[in-house]
């Protein structure tokens, strides 16, 4: 019961810290190691990948966890649902550690702009552990900027400063308070100074200075001297062999900084754009598409990168016809949607891109339901191996992206991906599914009419 563990992840994203990002996601096998050599039943792993920037005179923050970036996931991540805070990290269970979840987070994310590095903080140790009796707690920091630099400057550390319409700032101490009364170990690497110093004072706290990125010349990273291997590997060690906390949960405070309560503009929504990705793959009962605006149309495309002859499917049903539809490479349009291209094993391989085919909805109101599928055109493998993924976005501005992670690893033909229920047509639901099957699905049956019946949201 006490072989679990809980380890949260905070990465600078600014625009020098992508080579820490292709570092870690080369090492993370090291790190896990330990875990698996123990018999640990549960590591589950976390990820605060955190960017800041000016936007009309104010701060915006973007923060990307194992479930996407959208400003909306904030919310969530301030809730009392606990059901909603369990994508916050990686599934875990039986001795399964998904650590290629967290590294197809990590491709994902993109590095840019500045940082806050002591709100970072002050979120990753608001994160949803497991109980102190179960698991052990840690956070691992990146950055290569000092702590009292950063977007705000020495505004994050002192007393009774504010900065605008963001709130009240409080002293890194009060967060370290906080991380202290959770119990939470803290790993940590920075440039040196003055707050490293002070941080490195609490318990349960190591800290390693690495090189200010200021201070790098030509291509160097603040990375290049470190062993990554190495160094997660015996975090990996100490974490695994440290002592459980048997206490209760103590009393703390959430969001020192106030960022529970603030408009999600601050967070990165943008009424003029897009509002970020939010990954539903282990959210069951789906999530509702934005009607804030009329929806035009609706667009499925199915990304992989893997030299596999994927094709992406779409199996509907109209309100006034029970009648099944398809559209595929072998039909690929008609009047209410169309398939851009058969991309085949594809040309993109070899680049960031991968590949991908789309279908994309031209008139959403004449339907009624509507299976994703796709099918191995020459069966390899399983469905898993193919790092793909589908992501449905639609014409309203403020909706974001949303991922169904192709995870299946099952060895069959077909594999419906993701359901787009609009049975009721107030409340178009996207559903993932990730189920395979032998045979062509049928969209008619009861399985997927009774889908949203069987997975009511929580």
């Amino acid at each position: 019961m006490d072989k679990r563990a809980d380890v949260v992840f905070v990465i600078d994203a600014s625009d020098s810290m992508k080579p820490c990002f292709e570092q870690l996601k080369a090492s993370i096998k090291s790190f896990v190691t330990p875990f698996q050599q123990q018999g640990f039943e549960s590591l589950r792993l976390g990820l605060l990948a955190y960017r800041t920037g000016a936007d009309h005179g104010q701060w915006v923050n973007r923060h990307s966890f194992i479930c996407g970036d959208a400003p909306e996931l904030m919310k969530d991540f301030y809730s009392d649902d606990d059901n909603v805070l369990k994508k916050f990290f990686t599934r875990s269970g039986n001795g399964f550690i998904d650590t290629p979840a967290f590294c197809d987070c990590l491709d994902r994310i993109e590095c840019y702009a500045d940082e806050n590095t002591p709100l970072a903080l002050d979120v990753a140790a608001d994160f949803p552990f497991a109980p102190l009796c179960f698991a052990r707690r840690s956070i691992i920091l990146f950055t290569d900027e000092k702590l009292e630099d950063g977007v705000l400057k020495e505004k994050a550390i002192q007393n009774n400063t504010s900065d605008g319409d963001t709130g009240a700032f409080s002293t890194i101490d009060q967060v370290m308070n906080k991380i202290q009364e959770r119990h939470i170990s803290l790993y940590i690497f920075a440039p040196e100074s003055p707050v490293l110093e002070e941080i490195s004072q609490f318990d349960r706290v190591v800290a390693q200075c690495v090189k200010d990125s200021q201070d790098r010349v030509d291509n160097e990273s603040s990375w290049d001297g470190l062993n990554f291997n190495k160094i997660l590997e015996g975090i990996g060690k100490e974490i695994s062999s440290s002592v459980i906390q048997k206490v209760s949960e103590p009393d703390y405070t959430p969001a020192i900084y106030g960022q529970n309560t603030w408009p999600l503009v601050s967070w990165g929504k943008n009424e003029g754009g897009t509002s970020g990705v939010i990954d539903i793959t282990h959210q069951p009962e789906g999530i509702v598409l934005d009607t804030s605006q009329p929806i035009e149309w609706v667009r499925a495309t199915m990304h992989w990168d893997t030299p596999i002859d994927l094709d992406l499917h779409a199996f509907f049903i109209r309100y006034d016809s029970s009648e099944v539809c398809h559209v595929y490479y072998g039909n690929l349009s008609n009047e209410t949607m169309f398939l851009d291209h058969d991309a085949g094993v594809g040309n993109k391989l070899d680049t960031p891109d991968g590949n991908d085919e789309t279908i994309t909805i031209t008139k959403p109101d004449n339907v009624k339901r509507v299976l994703f599928a796709t099918k191995i055109y020459a069966q390899k493998g399983c469905f898993s191996d193919y790092k793909g993924r589908v992501q449905v976005t639609t014409n309203v501005p403020t909706e974001a992206k949303i991922n169904v992670q192709m995870e299946s690893n099952e060895r069959l033909d077909w594999c419906v991906i993701a359901m787009l229920d609009k049975s009721d047509p107030e409340v178009p639901i996207l559903f993932p599914i990730n189920k395979v099957i032998k045979y062509e699905p049928d969209v008619n049956d009861p399985v997927w009419i009774n889908w949203k019946k069987d997975h009511p949201k929580r």
